[in-house]
């Protein structure tokens, strides 16, 4: 598959992704935790939708066919034998994966699908997934979630604000804090920092509140260290995140704590 093949694809069914968010019954849940997460006006601009589970795919293929998802391997068919006889059954990639969203490229183009699922712990360890999965060959060290849309005040203040999550992103932006991307780990890739160096030479590190975060915090100065002007911002303690202080603070431009 082209690149230019990738992106029409993806462009496509988080097209229709977004329809089914907003138009199905079926999406309410997803919608409410959105709407518990974000503001509206961001969903649109990342551009979240509902990826239906196998049961309902026709949600799916009725908008855009079957074709597209057989070929690039969102569903795939397997032939079955136990007490019902021998039967051909379809199996989703995304199933289990209700939540939708898009990694935009530094372009603004969609190069990958991130999918959320709704499962509690116990039933994740049951099913043997993880919390997020990714449409293959897409990995998250390669991009830097919300450079597309915040590249032009990462340049205008020469600095940026490094985080780990997508929601961590969002919410900031919500307060005022363009100057932000996210890495989606604790882990700050050579690739990423190749990429964001290009653009500020101030990068500011406010990663999560746990023992991976500290780790992430002294990766980052040992490995680029000497490469641009890294700072380490803290938020309180009792936080987890910044997605989570700048949801329960009420300050519009909340005041870090600098360290290191």
């Amino acid at each position: 598959m082209s690149h230019i093949e990738s992106l029409v694809m993806f462009e496509n069914i988080t097209k229709a992704c977004r329809y089914l968010l907003c138009n199905y019954p079926g999406a309410t849940f997803v919608q409410e935790y959105l709407d518990s997460r974000i503001e509206r006006e961001t969903q649109e601009l990342f551009q979240f939708g509902y990826y239906p589970g196998i049961d309902e795919f026709h949600l799916l293929t009725d908008l855009l066919g079957e074709d597209i998802f057989l070929k690039h391997k969102l569903i795939w068919p397997k032939n079955i034998e136990d007490s019902l006889g021998p039967r051909v059954v379809n199996f989703s990639y995304f199933d289990h994966y209700p939540l939708i969203m898009p990694f935009q490229d530094t372009y603004g183009n969609i190069a990958g699908l991130v999918g959320r699922t709704f499962l509690d712990d116990k039933e994740m360890k049951i099913k043997k997934i993880a919390k997020y999965k990714n449409t293959t060959p897409f990995k998250k060290g390669n991009y830097l979630f919300g450079l597309w849309c915040n590249k032009r005040e990462i340049i205008d203040q020469n600095s940026v604000y490094i985080v780990e999550g997508q929601f961590d992103v969002m919410k900031a932006m919500e307060k005022g804090i363009r100057n932000i991307v996210g890495i989606g780990t604790n882990t700050l890739s050579s690739y990423q920092f190749s990429v964001i160096s290009r653009y500020a030479s101030n990068l500011i590190m406010i990663l999560d509140n746990d023992e991976a975060g500290v780790k992430g915090r002294k990766r980052a100065l040992d490995k680029f260290g000497k490469l641009a002007n890294i700072q380490n911002f803290y938020i309180p303690e009792i936080y987890k995140d910044i997605d989570e202080y700048l949801t329960k603070c009420d300050d519009e431009l909340p005041s870090f704590i600098v360290k290191d």
